[in-house]
């Protein structure tokens, strides 16, 4: 079996064996390293089971750019780990996800293509607000904070 990357409706692209919703990474200059952009991520899929989540951008599976990611091969036996290499947008931070993936997909194809173009006609658009560092941003506040209390002085 083969994690392949379907294109559909609006652009979008769906990964049905790790329930994924993507945006090619191209259409956006945060992604200019060639991931996707998690569009959503489907109910009960490996990808939601590991704690992917929207707007995380995916770089690399197992070490190979999305270009290659066609070529891979799952086992019909047993469950195959995975690890993305992802920007997880709620921590701005890197990290390696490691996704397990059952044997078969966790229901029939055809319902999780359908569940994807659901999302697809809920939110049509991508989602553009920039990605915000919460480090930074409480810095930021920390530093506002100290230097209102030396003009008091």
């Amino acid at each position: 079996m083969r994690l392949i990357v379907q294109s559909i409706a609006g652009g979008f692209e769906l990964c049905a064996r790790l329930g994924l919703l993507l945006v090619p990474g191209e259409k956006f200059g945060s992604a200019g390293r060639g991931g996707k952009i998690v569009h959503a991520v489907l109910n009960d899929s490996p990808c939601a089971r590991a704690g992917i989540e929207a707007r995380d951008i995916i770089f690399a599976i197992d070490g190979k750019s999305w270009d290659s990611v066609r070529h891979m091969s799952f086992s019909d036996r047993r469950p195959t780990e995975i690890t993305a290499q992802t920007f997880v947008a709620r921590y701005f931070t890197l990290a390696k996800i490691t996704v397990r993936v059952p044997p078969e997909p966790d229901r029939p194809i055809g319902d999780i293509t359908a569940e994807g173009a659901a999302v697809v006609t809920a939110r049509p658009k991508p989602d553009t607000t920039p990605y915000r560092n919460p480090c930074f941003d409480d810095m930021r506040e920390l530093l506002a904070r100290f230097s209102r209390r030396g003009r008091r002085r």
